[in-house]
């Protein structure tokens, strides 16, 4: 920021990213199954305008982490499947 930048212009920020973060909070509070993992936090986050990278550290992941789940999700959601799951076969021992 330059110089002649008033001191709120530095404190603004700050308070967005803390708001979004009690609003996750809150959120996950009133709705724990649909907040329950990363992804639809970071998404909610990035929603209320939070930078990916800051959205990622509050929701407990790093933002590699996160462009993994995206290309999970992606990829599953072309070939039509929910998650990967082990063969329905019985275990043998």
């Amino acid at each position: 920021m330059a110089a002649e930048d008033p001191d709120y212009a530095i404190w603004l920020p700050v308070i967005g990213k803390s708001l979004a973060y009690l609003c996750l909070s809150h959120a996950v509070k009133e709705h724990p199954v649909k907040l329950k993992e990363v992804l639809p936090k970071v998404e909610f986050l990035e929603a209320l305008g939070v930078p990916t990278r800051d959205a990622a550290h509050a929701a407990g992941s790093s933002v590699a982490s996160v462009a993994e789940l995206r290309r999970l999700a992606k990829r599953r959601k072309a070939n039509g499947k929910k998650g990967s799951k082990k063969s329905a076969r019985p275990d043998r021992r």
